[in-house]
């Protein structure tokens, strides 16, 4: 049986389409953690509570080793990386349920009203910019252009230095899609973004012009549900190819300027995954982690332990490929065969979003209850 008939079926009006929600926050039941032979204990170099992210999937962000933090009652935080020390705090006296994005000395976080709020590093108000629509991933800014993408379809490019529109591109969704968490990727001047159907496509960051689109899946079945093909995760991006994989679909890897198929594979998976110059690591749908040649697409190895806890997409941290899963366990395995070899609790409620990079040596992960923890490998 696929993932998706053990997603929450309840369907939420969105725009006309209705979504099929994710798992993060069931009681249903969690596979048993697997007995590992533990190589080393992950440190804990500091942990601080930035607040609850309720129901939604909200993510720290790093610029120039500052971190910013938030909640979903409506805090933003600056934290310093050497202790986690709190050297501001903002309440946006909204409900925040997309961020944090930071880029070009901005700090910025949406609403579930749609409002977008942009502040600067010092946490001082910038600009707003109300969006009739739902706010589900962080905003990006990059070369005075901030993105910011719904939950209907649409990406809208705002001007950095005073929230104005400057471009809109509207995707149509199916019936029947993914609620989906995942924003957009910015590289070399070009959005990236995927979307339900089992499609990506390349926009002009200056102008949003549609570049390219390519199709990463086609949705097959006689079902909705069995015909939902979504990229429902970030696209990664090597010096080359650009690469997005579907639930119940494929992973396929495109040319970076041009959008031409170089190689595919039948993978599914709604969590994402992470590429470096030899390898993708991926987390398929049923919760095991891959390893995959970038080149080629060839399987290196696969790790089966994890499945059924709800794992994140990884996050490789020098000889190690890391992952968090719904109980708030960090596991970490070799990167060389996928063996399992540690894995530290942090408070017990999921870990929803990737790890994410603080500097060579340390990691965050923010918890459901909203602790944020610095990780690093002795």
């Amino acid at each position: 049986m696929t993932r998706v008939f053990l997603l929450l079926i309840s369907l939420a009006a969105l725009s006309g389409c209705s979504t099929v929600g994710n798992l993060f926050g069931m009681n249903s039941s969690v596979s048993r953690l697997p007995q590992i032979n533990e190589a080393f204990n992950p440190l804990v170099l500091w942990e601080e509570d930035a607040g609850s992210m309720g129901d939604a999937v909200l993510v720290p962000a790093v610029d120039h080793g500052a971190i910013f933090v938030a909640s979903q009652d409506g805090e933003i935080s600056r934290l310093e990386s050497l202790k986690g020390r709190r050297l501001w705090k903002v309440d946006t006296l909204h409900k925040i349920s997309a961020g944090v994005g930071v880029g070009d000395g901005l700090v910025i976080v949406g609403a579930d009203n749609g409002e977008v709020m942009a502040f600067d590093e010092s946490g001082k108000p910038k600009w707003k910019f109300q969006i009739a629509g739902e706010l589900l991933s962080p905003p990006q800014a990059e070369d005075g252009i901030v993105v910011v993408r719904t939950g209907d379809g649409r990406i809208f490019g705002l001007d950095g230095s005073d929230g104005r529109q400057k471009w809109v591109y509207q995707y149509t969704v199916p019936a029947l899609s993914i609620r989906n968490y995942a924003g957009v990727r910015i590289s070399q001047g070009t959005v990236f973004a995927g979307f339900a159907g089992g499609k990506l496509v390349a926009l002009d960051l200056k102008t949003g012009a549609l570049g390219w689109e390519a199709a990463v899946a086609q949705p097959h079945g006689t079902t909705e549900l069995e015909r939902i093909a979504d990229v429902a995760s970030l696209p990664v991006i090597d010096e080359l190819q650009v690469c997005a994989v579907a639930f119940q679909g494929r992973l396929s890897c495109f040319d970076i300027a041009k959008g031409d198929l170089i190689w595919s594979r039948d993978i599914s998976s709604d969590t994402g995954m992470i590429v470096d110059r030899r390898n993708i690591f991926m987390s398929d749908e049923q919760g095991a982690v891959l390893s995959l040649d970038s080149t080629a697409g060839a399987s290196v190895w696969k790790q089966t332990a994890l499945e059924g806890r709800r794992i994140t997409a990884p996050y490789v941290q020098d000889n190690y490929v890391v992952v968090g899963d719904i109980q708030g366990y960090v596991h970490f395995m070799r990167r060389s065969d996928g063996e399992l070899v540690a894995r530290i609790k942090t408070d017990g409620s999921a870990i929803r979003s990737q790890p994410i990079h603080l500097d060579s040596d340390v990691f965050l992960v923010q918890t459901g209850k909203g602790k944020l923890y610095a990780l690093a490998v002795p």
